[in-house]
């Protein structure tokens, strides 16, 4: 029988005449007829019994009084079911901090453009971690969508059944930050009873009766979790006659394949290759399938029928449903790609082509790329000085990063995909991404350099196929034309990046160039254009004491990072930064001077320079020092993506980097070099490279190491190779030299 749970805290006056049962604290139960709550005293079947005595009150679904007794929800699963379930799971999954037994969705777009969703979901709590479950918060967007919970109960370990208040929902505003500055409410709801070992259960329905944009629909749904699940389905219901295109990424069993159905003009927005010939699957539908050793498998064919859809054909309507069951949980791995992307995930979009995209979104853009005399002016006291075109840009392209402000205000999606005017943003002083990216089109403009807005999704998020329409992304960027033919991007939301470099995150990634009606792929650097060189110069005396002075000089893209980094930090604190990464290359070292050159002037080289003293540097081991040469052996540190046995993720970097050390070791009068290692030269192609080599000169040993990542993704077939290279260069990199002491 379903029973209703009432907390005695918010029982004010209840009388009830049959179906309730009575818990007291230190065990016991009792079934009474009837029970009076008047002014904190119970009265049980004629009875007066103390408040702090009972522990619950539970009534029968057929209780004859109080707002307790209305009839449970139609659409919640059965409860048997769901402890079945869940008792399943964990049998199989005991180590899990939550169980999904049910992960449903339903997305409906009507004839007049507006939209409602409907998500039911049911989950076992094992451990604190997902006590979260408990709360339920909904976005609305005032005078455009609504949210609610429906109904939300918890199912308690002992099988008790507690069911939220719906009406005790809060609404409040969304919070701000010092960079964002949102719009809309917060719904949120509270599920009583919570605690681990409970089942929770809720559905909500959002609706959106006035969008944006009644012709734009894009929908998407993410089949996996870190928790195992049970049964994940989503259902997207078009009226008459539109159509579902779709791209289903990761099928179970077939990772890194994909099942499309688009149309000729946007198969050839795909980024994917390796085209795979099928049968048996509706028409039009294609597979791109990773054929690389280890991941197809001669079930994969099959594997792939779980992304069909099962399409319905209703009286007004054509649902399209994807239903999987029985789904692992995701067991995440040192750099490995994005949710997004190893999971099964579907997009989809109502549209066949991008015109109505590149349309509505390079209208808005050109709208808002207005020079002024104002910013003209303000252009030319930006370049003054530069001659060449290529000057010009570096001047602009400096000036909108350290001149207008990083803030978020967004009213509007208008606002929110394609900025503010430039003339407002100007005034302003501050903006977002598509903020700088507008001024800084609009500043290049003025100096005859067109320049496009684009919408990217960086690469620490997950990677978005373009073959079905759709403006998804996290950040813009700039997509540069100079006068020469070479096409540039750049990026003028980070604070400290020279031309022609920008940010790590923004590379190797697929782009929507609006106003020039291109989809694309944002280029990647090479190691050389990231790279950290270091020196160090160090001297030993007699008895083994050292002074050394170091140096690093980071360049392009590197040196930008860093000078934004250490202009985060507080002067104050450079001298105890300093004295712990000396400390790291040079163990117990004492740091007698360090210096910051050029981090007052964006027209000069960043170097970072100190000199310690280090009092017994090399090992002693009888009439012999042992040099373990410093930053050489510090270099190699970490690389715990390859700290696995196998994988079953690529691994993926931001971008290719070079590190390069110079180490030149100066022997006193008296010291005999012994032996040095023999050179190293690895090679892992085509993703990286080692090479460490050691020389005499004199009294001196010079030792030089230069380490080169050239790819951003290591697939995973090819990880075993890359793990025995890396382990390699550690090894290399804590080679020592031997040294005879002088006498």
């Amino acid at each position: 029988m379903m029973k209703f749970k009432i907390i005695i805290s918010s029982l004010l006056f209840v009388a009830l005449l049959f179906g309730i049962e009575i818990k007291y604290y230190g065990g016991g139960k009792q079934t009474v007829s009837r029970l009076t709550l008047d002014k904190g005293n119970f009265t049980v079947d004629g009875t007066k019994v103390g408040k702090g005595k009972i522990r619950g009150i539970v009534f029968s679904k057929q209780a004859a009084a109080g707002k307790a007794a209305s009839e449970a929800p139609q659409e919640q699963f059965d409860t048997d079911m769901l402890i079945a379930i869940s008792d399943s799971l964990e049998a199989q999954y005991p180590d899990a901090a939550g169980l999904i037994l049910f992960d449903h969705g339903e997305q409906v777009l009507r004839s007049d453009g507006t939209r409602v969703y409907r998500y039911h979901f049911a989950g076992k709590i094992l451990k604190s971690a997902r006590l979260r479950w408990g709360t339920r918060a909904l976005y609305i967007d005032e005078g455009r969508n609504n949210a609610k919970v429906l109904f939300a109960r918890t199912i308690a370990p002992d099988g008790e059944i507690i069911y939220a208040d719906t009406l005790k929902a809060t609404i409040t505003p969304v919070s701000e930050n010092s960079v964002s500055f949102g719009h809309g409410m917060i719904y949120t709801l509270q599920i009583p009873g919570v605690q681990e070992g409970s089942i929770v259960e809720y559905l909500y329905e959002r609706e959106t009766y006035n969008p944006y944009d009644t012709v734009r629909y894009s929908t998407s749904w993410y089949f996996q979790d870190e928790d195992p699940v049970y049964s994940s389905r989503t259902v997207v219901r078009l009226p008459k006659p539109k159509k579902l295109y779709y791209i289903f990424k990761n099928p179970p069993g077939a990772l890194g394949s994909v099942l499309y159905l688009g149309t000729p003009n946007l198969d050839k927005l795909c980024f994917q290759d390796r085209r795979v010939p099928m049968k048996g699957f509706i028409p039009d539908q294609w597979i791109y399938a990773d054929t690389s050793a280890g991941r197809w498998f001669k079930n994969s064919m099959e594997s792939i029928k779980n992304a069909e859809p099962e399409i319905v054909d209703e009286d007004t309507s054509t649902a399209y449903i994807w239903h999987l069951m029985n789904l692992p949980p995701l067991i995440n791995e040192p750099r490995m790609p994005d949710y997004g992307d190893v999971v099964p995930h579907l997009e989809g979009s109502v549209f066949k082509n991008w015109d109505y995209l590149f349309d509505w979104l390079g209208n808005l853009q050109k709208a808002r790329i207005k020079l002024t005399p104002e910013i003209e002016d303000k252009v030319n006291e930006i370049i003054a000085g530069a001659k060449t075109v290529e000057e010009k840009v570096g001047k602009i392209y400096l000036w909108v990063q350290r001149n207008i402000q990083y803030i978020s205000i967004k009213g509007s999606i208008s606002s929110g995909q394609t900025g503010h005017p430039a003339a407002e943003t100007f005034a302003n002083g501050y903006g977002d991404c598509t903020d700088k990216s507008i001024i800084f089109c609009t500043m290049l403009k003025a100096i005859g350099v067109e320049a496009h807005p684009i919408i990217i999704m960086t690469n620490d998020r997950e990677s978005v196929d373009r073959c079905i329409p759709s403006l998804d992304g996290d950040h813009a960027i700039t997509r540069v034309f100079m006068p020469d033919g070479k096409e540039l991007f750049l990026d003028a939301t980070a604070y400290a990046d020279k031309f022609p470099y920008f940010r790590s995150d923004d590379q190797g990634v697929s782009f929507v160039d609006a106003i020039g009606r291109e989809i694309g792929i944002t280029s990647t650097n090479t190691p050389e254009q990231n790279s950290t060189m270091v020196d160090v110069d160090m001297d030993i005396d007699a008895n083994g004491n050292a002074v050394a002075e170091f140096k690093s000089l980071p360049i392009a893209m590197r040196e930008g990072d860093y000078r934004s980094w250490w202009e985060y930090q507080q002067p104050e604190r450079y001298k105890q930064i300093f004295t712990n990464w000396m400390n790291g290359i040079f163990p117990q070292a004492s740091l007698d001077t360090f210096a910051l050159i050029g981090i007052g002037s964006l027209d000069s080289q960043l170097v970072e320079w100190a000199r310690v003293s280090v009092d017994s540097f090399p090992a002693v081991a009888g009439d012999m020092w042992v040099f373990t040469i410093p930053g050489v052996v510090r270099s190699m540190r970490g690389f715990d993506e390859i700290n696995l046995d196998e994988r079953k993720f690529d691994i993926e970097y931001m971008a290719p980097y070079k590190r390069e050390y110079s180490v030149k070791i100066h022997l006193p009068k008296g010291a005999k070099i012994i032996a040095l290692p023999d050179d190293v030269q690895l090679s892992c192609e085509p993703y990286a490279d080692f090479s460490l080599k050691f020389e005499k000169d004199g009294r001196n040993i010079i030792v030089s190491q230069k380490f080169r990542l050239k790819k951003r993704i290591v697939p995973v077939s090819d990880f075993a190779k890359y793990k025995q290279f890396i382990i390699s260069a550690k090894q290399a990199a804590e080679k020592r030299a031997f040294v005879m002491k002088p006498k």
